[in-house]
């Protein structure tokens, strides 16, 4: 699961606090303003420093539903779902024969009524398959 950076957090007196203001020696535990998981202070040689999510200190889903978790993973989760939506399905039937409700009359093809020019009286004719 990949979770961004995150550069806000708060406190356990629901004080917010950049990693930047964090105090290195500091016990101090923090949590994420989207999705309220528990977070990890982290540092780099450059001394930047970010938190990120303790991913084994939260349900997956908390986390999914978090604004900072990667938004190609959400894309790429929301995309294979749609597919599998998609295959469920029942197939696509053309409707070929319509009857007027206007003028009676029943035609194939097209939905407009060659009788009274005019589409919106038109229903399906459903064939038997």
């Amino acid at each position: 699961m990949r979770m961004l950076k995150v550069f806000i957090a708060y406190d356990v007196n629901d004080k917010i606090i950049s990693a930047k203001q964090h105090q290195s020696n500091s016990q101090q535990s923090y949590f994420c303003l989207s999705c309220d998981s528990p977070l990890i202070w982290r540092n780099n040689a450059l001394n930047e420093p970010w938190f990120s999510h303790d991913l084994s200190g939260a349900p997956i889903e908390q986390l999914r539903g978090c604004t900072y978790y990667d938004p190609e993973v959400k894309s790429n989760e929301r995309l294979a779902k749609l597919r599998n939506m998609a295959q469920a399905l029942p197939p696509v039937v053309a409707t070929r024969q319509w009857h007027c409700s206007w003028c009676g009359q029943t035609h194939t093809g097209v939905k407009h009524c060659p009788q009274c020019h005019t589409d919106i009286y038109c229903q399906p004719i459903q064939s038997e398959v």
